[in-house]
């Protein structure tokens, strides 16, 4: 199974411009600690960086701004890891591993926004993985075969 088969789709994302007080209504209402940020063609907009729900508090602490005067562009985390759509589970393990990061987002080959992949993502997948080999195993036990 690849990266693409599930990983967060859409994903929420939002242009440079837009003001940290967005994002974070935006994280709030779509439940999730990471956006995308984009630029370009809105039909077809690049992958410039990502912020996380910590980037807002720190840029809030540190700048003792208003969160509508901060712009996504100014707090986002630039040329973020990207996992390609056909990247394994273990490869993008091992992406965010190196990292050192625990969301990136999920492109095709051109290069175009799909979604985004999370470490709780990629554990969720694994578990499912993990729990199926164990009922062959279980199974197995209680038919007396090997």
């Amino acid at each position: 199974m690849n990266v693409g088969d599930f990983c967060s789709r859409p994903p929420v994302a939002v242009a440079s411009g837009a003001p940290l007080s967005d994002v974070a209504q935006l994280m709030r209402e779509r439940h999730v600690g990471a956006v995308v940020v984009t630029e370009g063609d809105p039909a077809r907009p690049h992958v410039a960086g990502i912020i996380t729900d910590r980037d807002i508090v720190c840029a809030r602490i540190t700048r003792a701004a208003d969160l509508s005067s901060i712009s996504a562009a100014e707090t986002m985390t630039a040329h973020p890891l990207l996992i390609r759509e056909h990247d394994s589970v273990g490869a993008a393990v091992a992406h965010l591993r190196a990292r050192g990061v625990r969301r990136a987002p999920v492109v095709s080959e051109d290069g175009a926004l799909l979604g985004v992949i999370s470490a709780d993502d990629l554990l969720a997948h694994l578990a499912g993985e993990i729990t199926a080999l164990a009922g062959i195993v279980s199974r197995q036990a209680h038919a007396g075969t090997g």
